[in-house]
């Protein structure tokens, strides 16, 4: 059985979830009463609340680790050996001894060989050979997609990429102004040119501390030079959201930027340019739609795909999105074709 603290679903504060409240719950029980009948349920819930080595999060998991070593100290599991088994449909894959020297070298990782993983049903046996106390298995299955475009998907959250490609032309008054031209699915840019990112994201509750990581392009890399300059997210209104999203298959609807679009509400957004991706930290989006802009520089021809923008809570790891794929190509300054 287990028990515990807290919300043990989906939250929408990193402060309602469960782990750290039952971590100091159970600190609190071995501290007052070492042997009360709640100790091994909630320390069995923390346990099967991990996501991997750690726990959801590094404030979690630092938090867990002062509680299960107070419940070692309390219980003696450090101080006993055992020896164990692990059978994948019927078969041994793997034996061990668990000694108290190796109390303190991290779990044990075993790597089931992918010619004994069958189509359907498999089992997972964990069989004790000898020695006394309890024994902990972790089972994580690693997959990956053949889609190609990938698509978009979400939960709770969720965004849309845009490129627009930033043409110039010659004015009579107004020397030259740049037009935003639709980058769609396949398009190309010259070397040189200048490309406007929009990120349209989707929050369905209040979020706290966000991150978005645009993969960029390997032949683009960010006009800025420095992680940290201002950039801003605004917020759409619902007419604007029908307006840009409601064409056929939700397609973006290209349109000059307008400021009467947008409710007037801002936030301040935290943007880091990295080699691969530009990761852009919200720490609190309130419910509604909100626009986030930023531009690439297109640098080296050739044909590139652009995977997708990659969202999640990052206290909540559940509360996560991607956008759709896109494919660009850079041609030599001259050349582009579309």
């Amino acid at each position: 059985g287990t028990a515990h603290w807290g919300e043990d679903g989906l939250y929408w504060r990193w402060s309602d979830g469960g782990v750290e409240a039952t971590s100091f719950a159970l600190r609190a029980l071995l501290a007052i009463d070492p042997q009360n009948k709640l100790i091994e349920p909630v320390t069995n819930w923390l346990i099967k609340n991990r996501r991997g080595a750690q726990w959801s999060n590094t404030r979690d998991s630092a938090i867990v680790i002062l509680a299960l070593d107070d419940y070692l100290r309390v219980s003696g599991e450090v101080a006993r050996t055992i020896e164990y088994e692990v059978l994948v449909n019927g078969r041994s894959v793997e034996k061990r001894k668990l000694t108290p020297d190796d109390m303190l070298s991290g779990p044990r990782g075993i790597t089931i060989p992918p010619t004994e993983v069958r189509d359907g049903v498999n089992e997972i046996r964990l069989r004790r050979v000898s020695g006394d106390g309890p024994l902990y298995l972790m089972a994580r299955a690693e997959f990956f997609s053949l889609e190609e475009p990938i698509p978009a998907r979400g939960s709770q959250i969720f965004v849309k990429r845009q490129y627009y490609k930033r043409v110039g032309r010659p004015t009579l008054l107004k020397g030259y102004v740049y037009d935003r031209v639709p980058l769609q699915d396949g398009g190309s840019v010259a070397s040189g040119e200048r490309v406007e990112v929009v990120l349209t994201v989707e929050g369905k509750n209040h979020f706290e501390y966000l991150l978005f990581e645009d993969q960029k392009p390997a032949g683009l890399e960010a006009a800025e030079v420095k992680s940290g300059e201002p950039i801003f997210a605004r917020e759409l209104k619902s007419s604007e959201v029908e307006h840009r999203f409601g064409g056929p298959g939700g397609a973006v609807i290209a349109e000059p930027l307008d400021h009467e679009r947008y409710t007037g509400r801002q936030l301040g957004v935290h943007q880091e340019l990295r080699d691969r991706r530009v990761a852009l930290f919200i720490d609190r989006m309130p419910q509604g739609v909100w626009e986030l802009r930023y531009e690439l520089r297109a640098e080296i021809p050739g044909r590139f795909h652009a995977l997708p923008v990659l969202g999640h809570a990052m206290y909540v790891p559940e509360i996560r999105c991607n956008s759709d794929e896109a494919r660009i190509s850079v041609e030599e300054r001259g050349t582009t074709g579309e």
